[in-house]
């Protein structure tokens, strides 16, 4: 029963990829039914060898990697892998061709047995990462349930926080402009190494959150479960695209995981420590190009704010920013307190850590130096340290205030 259990979060991100791409392929749904006489046999001549531009054939690669590595781990659970890949191959063909099919009705499609060949292509790749993925999965140590702990607010916390700064500035935009833009860095990717190590570092506490929050048979899943809701959220939030360096990150993620888990819990925890720390200070000082010049410090960085309307204000907060300083800060003190230490020394050193890198900035040109960044670092300890408060405890400090207000 629990194993059932287990496997019920794969069908429902197989059944959204299969949404994204009917969307993606039939939009705007202008069809025809009147186009074609003769059914669906005279609508499977229309198909031709049409050519088609670089970014479509890449385009229409990555379409069914997602989808081939869906149907494969959700086919790998009731039949052989052999037959489980043939099987992903087939139904992912299958669906290929019902959308070129259905592309023969609507007016701006050219319907093309090259897209066919292309999305097949994709889905076995994609099967062929989810064969991997089971692989690898299968080294990973699953503690026994002695070595269990119990669960974490605040891991829960910096979660929602790193969904929070991926899906910034939470506007939607689904239209098919839209998903091809959010594809084009693909087209010609370019991989800097210090980006790659730093979506690595953050995925890497994300995983290890979820290792912390959830039990032991679903953790893999609801890590892909997460790295599903980014990737689509990169597709259909406004002005944000697929980042090449976070998915070379994604594809060493699982490898890390692996290693990660091969070590002891203090040098894994002494490692993500060092790699937050390290993210932390490049995202704030990087290219490190100081100069003898010094400008202002900022104590009142919120002024602007107060000066306009809440809606305007609103809209001229930097989210993105204002939840990765949030994520990078939170993840610092929580590693911290997981490598040993108390939240209230792990918020104490980060604060200062980040104040100190804030006077840097001062050096620094095209920098502003302001006391913004400190005070969300001061924001996310205070969170930290309510939750990391025992759930008994939080509960009789609420019964002795309602008893004194008696």
């Amino acid at each position: 029963m629990t194993r059932a259990r287990t496997r019920s979060l794969i069908p429902w991100l197989l059944l959204t990829v299969v949404a994204l791409i009917v969307y993606g392929s039939l939009y705007p749904f202008t069809f025809k039914p009147d186009a074609i006489e003769g059914g669906v046999l005279q609508a499977l001549h229309r198909l031709s060898w049409a050519r088609a531009g670089r970014g479509d054939r890449i385009s229409n690669v990555l379409l069914y990697l997602p989808l081939g590595f869906c149907l494969f781990l959700w086919l790998n659970g009731r039949f052989r892998r052999r037959v489980s890949m043939l099987l992903a191959t087939m139904l992912g063909t299958l669906l290929s061709l019902s959308v070129e099919v259905a592309q023969v009705y609507v007016s701006i499609r050219v319907p093309s047995l090259t897209d066919l060949t292309l999305n097949c292509a994709g889905t076995v790749l994609g099967a062929s990462g989810g064969l991997a993925w089971g692989a690898l999965s299968r080294l990973i140590h699953m503690p026994t349930r002695a070595e269990t702990r119990a669960r974490d607010p605040g891991a829960a916390l910096l979660i929602a926080l790193w969904l929070a700064w991926r899906f910034a500035p939470f506007v939607p935009q689904l239209d098919l402009g839209r998903l091809k833009s959010a594809l084009q860095p693909l087209f010609d990717p370019r991989f800097d190494p210090v980006a790659v190590f730093m979506y690595l570092v953050c995925w890497l506490v994300v995983n290890q959150a979820v290792a912390v929050v959830v039990s032991r048979p679903r953790r893999l899943e609801v890590l892909l479960l997460l790295i599903a809701a980014v990737l689509i959220g990169r597709l259909v939030v406004a002005n944000q695209t697929f980042v090449p360096a976070e998915l070379l990150a994604l594809l060493l993620l699982l490898p890390m995981v692996v290693l990660m888990h091969r070590l002891a819990p203090q040098p894994r925890r002494a490692m993500l420590v060092v790699g937050v720390a390290a993210v932390l200070i490049v995202e704030t000082l990087a290219p490190f190009d100081f100069e003898a010049g010094i400008a202002y410090f900022d104590f009142w960085p919120f002024r602007a704010w107060l000066a306009t309307e809440p809606l305007a204000a609103l809209q001229a907060i930097d989210w993105v920013e204002m939840f990765g300083r949030l994520f990078l800060s939170g993840a610092l003190m929580w590693a911290i307190k997981e490598w040993g230490t108390s939240m209230r020394i792990a918020t104490t050193a980060v604060t200062v850590l980040v104040l100190a890198m804030e006077i840097l900035q001062m050096w620094l040109p095209h920098e502003r130096a302001s006391i913004g960044d400190p005070l969300l670092a001061v924001l996310a300890g205070l969170l930290l340290r309510l939750l990391d408060r025992p759930a008994s405890s939080r509960l009789d400090t609420a019964i002795s205030r309602r008893a004194r207000i008696r």
